[in-house]
């Protein structure tokens, strides 16, 4: 009988029901199990220290990680992020937590970790997962680029996304090289890459690119310092109000010194997108579910492309630089 993998698990059968759900879960304890076993990095699951749960840990290099596994319907919202916080902090000094998450982690969770708030978690998405998960890139080569990471740049989410779809492309330096070329555009939310994804595949463009979700608001510049200092030549970034305008002013100016092509939206992805809806399709649809935000995704499938482009002349620049860009 074949390991069962993550893939395996991403679609829920017709019959799927609570059980189901809680099993999959279960198993995919035992997947991460596995993959730390196969890597040697000591895994120990499920342990209930002082009445706590704590879902294991692991070494890696001369240190213990502590562990917490979660696959959701929903993405993972601060609250749990900060529970899982708690646990950590309560441990030996300099004691780091990892938290993998196959359901992704909502907009604000990853800012309002860093927000005035001593760093000792990192994160591990959907996608990191799957990447690992197909053998693509090993745990121990994640841990060390998300560990880097989160000590140069005080970050404790970075997405795998590039470097997984460089190595799936090829080993090869000829195809490194050339995605080192494509565009990076950074969003905030993995909500917002499948959104921003379904739109620009109406525009059938040639050049290469790629969307990556930075994980919130202020992910966004650090994240493209990286990408940059990587070597990336073509960094964009779609941004949307963060609430408090010195803020937005300062995100603003970071973005501008690194020279990242901006697409400055004055609200968010889905109310951007239905202001180019025609009036029958928004009112035939503002009763439908909204969940996984589905609105955004049928707006970006309908939304006028031409009234879009002449209401939105910093993404009209954006698409005419992607397409000329080599």
């Amino acid at each position: 009988m074949s390991k069962t993998t993550l893939k395996d698990l991403l679609i829920p059968p017709e019959d799927a029901n609570g059980v189901w759900f809680r099993q999959r879960g279960r198993i995919f304890e035992k997947i991460l199990n596995y993959i730390f076993g196969n890597e040697e990095m000591e895994p120990r699951t499920s342990m209930r220290p002082t009445g706590e749960e704590i879902d294991g840990s692991f070494s890696f290099g001369n240190s213990f990680y502590l562990l917490e596994a979660k696959w959701h319907a929903n993405p993972i919202p601060a609250s749990s992020l900060y529970a899982f916080k708690g646990k950590v902090d309560g441990k030996l000094i300099g004691t780091i937590g990892v938290f993998f998450s196959m359901s992704d982690y909502s907009k604000d969770a990853v800012d309002a970790l860093i927000n005035g708030k001593d760093l000792n978690i990192i994160l591990f998405g959907h996608n990191d997962l799957l990447g690992i998960d197909n053998g693509i890139i090993s745990m121990r080569e994640a841990m060390k680029i998300k560990l880097r990471y989160a000590v140069e740049y005080g970050q404790p989410f970075y997405p795998l996304d590039s470097i997984v779809k460089t190595r799936s492309l090829s080993e090869g330096n000829k195809q490194t090289t050339q995605m080192k070329k494509s565009w990076h555009i950074l969003v905030e939310g993995e909500a917002d890459v499948r959104t921003i994804s379904l739109l620009l595949e109406r525009f059938k463009l040639s050049r290469e690119y790629s969307i990556i979700a930075a994980g919130g608001h202020r992910s966004i510049v650090s994240l493209a310092k990286s990408l940059i200092t990587d070597g990336t030549e073509h960094v964009a970034a779609i941004i949307t109000p963060v609430g408090d305008s010195e803020v937005q002013a300062e995100l603003s100016e970071q973005l501008n010194s690194l020279d990242v092509e901006k697409v400055s939206l004055n609200c968010s992805i889905e109310d951007w997108l239905g202001e180019f809806v025609s009036t029958d399709y928004f009112n035939a649809t503002i009763m439908l579910t909204n969940r996984e935000s589905k609105m955004a995704r049928r707006y970006a499938r309908n939304a006028d492309i031409n009234k879009l482009l002449a209401n939105t002349p910093s993404f009209e620049s954006f698409l005419e630089k992607l397409q000329a860009s080599e």
